[in-house]
C-alpha cells in the first residue's frame, strides 16, 4: 500500500479546517509523528499477515490463530486506504491538478519498478520462477485479477484510481466538492453491496467497471471526509475507543463487510491519531517505528519475494515459527537497506516534477493517462469476457443433474444425453496431482482443439460430487508446441495449475471437466 512522506502532509492547519478547542490538530499538524506510527502498524499488520499465509501454503505451518492474522491483513490495508483519503483530501485542494497527479505517480511507479526489477534479477541469479510481468501488470491500472510480480499489486492499483479520480475532479474544478462526491460514493457502495454477486464485492483487483462499488474503496472514500469531520469536532483523540466495537465485529462477517467495518475502524483510528498530541521523537523505540514509517512503502512492496526467499534459504524442517521470524527479520532489513533509497529518489522526482514547464507536465500527463487509460480499458473488455465466460460455464454445469458430477461414466453419460460433449478433436488431460502443504492438491492440466485453435475452454474441477474450483488457462504451454496435434497452438494460453482443497478431495475422487463457452464439455483423463 503506497505510504506519503511526511513533506505530503501540510505543515500548517488549512485555512477550510479549524480546530475547535484545539483538540491536538495544531500540534498534530506540525508534527504528525502519530501518523507514521499508524504506517508502521499497518505495514506490520500487513507482514504478519502474509508470514501466516505464506507459511502455511508454502511450508504446512499451523496457523493457531488464523482469524486474528486474516483480519490483520484487512485492518492494515483499510488503515493505508484511511490514510491515503485522509491526505488526499487535503493535497488535492492545495496543488493545482497536473502537479497533484504527477507527484503520486512519481510516488508509486519509480520505487515499485525498481523493486520489481531488483528481485527479478536477484530470482534470475538464483534460478527461481518469477512470474507476472506484463504490461497489463505492471500498468497498475484497474484490469481485474492477474498475476502480480509482487502480489500485492491490488491495492497499488486502487489507489493510482484513486489518484487518477481526484485529478479529473480536479481538472473539472469540483475539488471543492469533495464531501458530497465522497459521501455519494459511500451510498453508492452501500446500496450496491447487497445487489452484486459474492465474488464481485471483493474481487481483488477489480477491473475498472467495479472499482466505484467494490468494498475494498470504503476507508478511502471515509477518508476522504475526515478533514471535514474533524473541523467538525465530531472526531476526538477518545474516537479511537470506537474503533474497537467495528474492529470486534469483524470476526463475525464475511471478507467484503469486514471490509466495510475495518474501514470504519481505521477512519475513526486516523482520525483520533490526527486530533491527538504529536507523539515526541526522542525514545530510540519512537524513532525506530517513525523510521519504518517512512519505509512502509518498501516494506510492503520487498516483503512477498523476501518471504519466497526466505522459504528457498530455510531448512524443510525448521518449524513455522523459524520461518516466520526469519521471513520478519529479513522484510525489516530489506526495508532498512532501501527504503532510505526510496525516500530520496521520491524527493528528488518531485524536485525535477515541479522545476517542469507546464507544457512538459501536460505533455507528460498526457502521455500516462493515455496508457493508463488504455490499459484499464483493454484489461476490463478482456475480464468482462471472462466474466462472461465462466457464467456461461457455471449454467452448463448446472443445466445437468448434480448426480453427473460423482463419475466419470455419469459425467459421460450425462453429456451425451444432452448433446454437450464436446468433439473428439480436443485434446486435454490432467497431467499431475501434487501435494502442497497447507493441505492441498496442485492440479496441472491442459485442453486445445487443433480443429478449432480459437475455442476457449474452462477447467472444473469437481470432489465428490461439487465443484470445488473453476478456472480458465492461464499458462502457456510452449513445451508442447511442435508436438502432434498442437501444430496450432502459436502463443494461446491452454493450460491450468489449480490448487483445491485435499480435505474433500483425493486423487481417486477427482473430476476434471473442459467446458467451452457454447457450454460444451468434456471429462479429461487423470494421470
Amino acid at each position: 500500500m503506497p505510504i506519503r512522506l511526511s513533506r505530503d502532509i501540510p505543515r500548517t492547519v488549512p485555512e477550510a479546517i479549524p480546530a475547535p478547542g484545539q483538540v491536538g490538530i495544531a500540534r498534530a499538524a506540525g508534527e504528525l509523528t502519530n501518523l507514521q506510527l499508524l504506517r508502521a502498524l499497518a505495514a506490520g499488520l500487513v507482514l504478519v499477515h502474509h508470514v501466516a499465509i505464506y507459511g502455511q501454503i508454502l511450508r504446512g505451518a499451523d496457523r493457531p490463530f488464523a482469524a486474528l492474522d486474516q483480519l490483520m491483513g484487512v485492518w492494515g490495508v483499510a488503515i493505508f486506504f484511511a490514510l491515503s483519503g485522509f491526505l488526499m483530501a487535503r493535497l488535492v485542494t492545495r496543488d493545482p491538478p497536473m502537479v497533484f497527479l504527477a507527484h503520486r505517480v512519481s510516488r508509486i511507479f519509480p520505487t515499485y519498478f525498481a523493486v520489481v526489477g531488483l528481485f527479478a534479477v536477484l530470482y534470475a541469479a538464483l534460478g527461481l520462477e518469477f512470474g507476472g510481468l506484463s504490461v497489463l501488470a505492471l500498468s497498475l491500472a484497474p484490469v481485474g485479477p492477474r498475476s502480480w510480480p509482487l502480489n500485492v499489486e491490488w491495492t497499488l492499483v486502487l489507489e493510482v484510481t484513486f489518484y487518477v479520480g481526484l485529478f479529473l475532479l480536479a481538472s473539472l474544478g469540483q475539488a471543492r466538492r469533495l464531501v458530497p462526491v465522497a459521501a455519494g460514493w459511500l451510498v453508492l457502495m452501500a446500496v450496491a453491496f447487497p445487489l452484486l454477486p459474492p465474488g464481485s464485492r471483493n474481487m481483488m483487483p477489480p477491473p475498472l467497471y467495479l472499482v466505484p462499488v467494490t468494498a475494498s474503496c470504503v476507508p478511502f472514500a471515509l477518508g476522504l471526509l475526515l478533514p471535514r469531520l474533524i473541523a467538525a469536532g465530531w472526531v476526538r483523540p477518545a474516537t479511537a475507543l470506537l474503533a474497537l466495537p467495528f474492529a470486534g465485529a469483524c470476526f463475525f462477517v464475511d471478507a467484503a463487510a469486514a471490509r466495510w467495518l475495518g474501514g470504519i475502524a481505521a477512519v475513526l483510528l486516523v482520525g483520533a491519531a490526527v486530533t491527538a498530541p504529536a507523539i515526541g521523537r526522542r525514545s530510540p523505540a519512537a524513532r525506530g517505528l517513525i523510521a519504518l514509517g517512512d519505509w512502509s512503502y518498501v516494506l510492503y512492496l520487498a516483503h512477498p519475494p523476501v518471504l519466497m526467499l526466505a522459504n528457498w534459504a530455510c531448512p524443510p524442517h525448521w518449524s513455522g515459527l523459524a520461518y516466520g521470524a526469519v521471513c520478519i527479520a529479513g522484510a525489516l532489513t530489506a526495508a532498512a537497506l532501501l527504503g532510505p533509497l526510496d525516500v530520496a529518489l521520491y524527493r528528488r522526482l518531485r524536485g525535477w516534477i515541479d522545476a517542469l514547464s507546464p507544457a512538459a507536465g501536460k505533455r507528460a500527463t498526457i502521455a500516462f493517462l493515455s496508457f493508463f487509460g488504455g490499459c484499464a480499458l483493454w484489461g476490463s473488455v478482456e475480464t468482462a469476457q471472462h466474466d462472461w465466460a465462466e457464467s456461461r460455464a457455471r449454467h452448463a454445469i448446472a443445466s445437468l443433474p448434480a448426480a453427473s458430477w460423482t463419475t466419470r461414466e455419469a459425467a459421460e453419460a450425462a453429456m451425451a444425453g444432452r448433446g454437450l460433449a464436446l468433439p473428439p478433436s480436443v485434446k486435454a488431460r490432467v497431467e499431475s496431482i501434487e501435494p502442497l502443504p497447507g493441505a492441498e492438491w496442485l492440479v496441472g492440466a491442459y485442453a486445445f482443439d487443433p480443429a478449432k485453435p480459437g475455442r476457449a475452454m474452462q477447467l472444473a474441477l469437481f470432489c465428490g460430487g461439487r465443484l470445488e474450483s473453476l478456472e480458465r488457462p492461464r499458462r502457456l504451454r510452449r513445451d508442447l508446441v511442435g508436438q502432434p496435434g498442437f501444430e496450432g497452438v502459436g502463443k494461446r494460453r491452454i493450460g491450468y495449475r489449480v490448487r483445491i482443497p485435499a480435505g474433500p478431495c483425493t486423487p481417486d475422487s477427482l473430476l476434471a471437466v473442459a467446458v467451452d463457452d457454447t457450454g460444451r464439455m468434456a471429462v479429461l483423463p487423470l494421470p
